[in-house]
């Protein structure tokens, strides 16, 4: 998160908390199939690297 700024464990939890579900910024956006496309090759570079 912060580079010059230690948060405590509450701190963290509440920014946690305060960005789920609804409130998230990209909560209901659907994702553009070459995105879709991304993520999808990403993690299959990811689980070959892992084996």
């Amino acid at each position: 998160m912060r580079k010059n700024r230690n948060l405590s464990e509450a701190t963290k939890q509440k920014i946690s908390n305060s960005l789920k579900g609804s409130k998230n910024p990209n909560f209901g956006k659907p994702l553009s199939p070459r995105h879709k496309d991304k993520i999808r090759q990403s993690m299959i570079k990811y689980w070959e690297t892992i084996k």
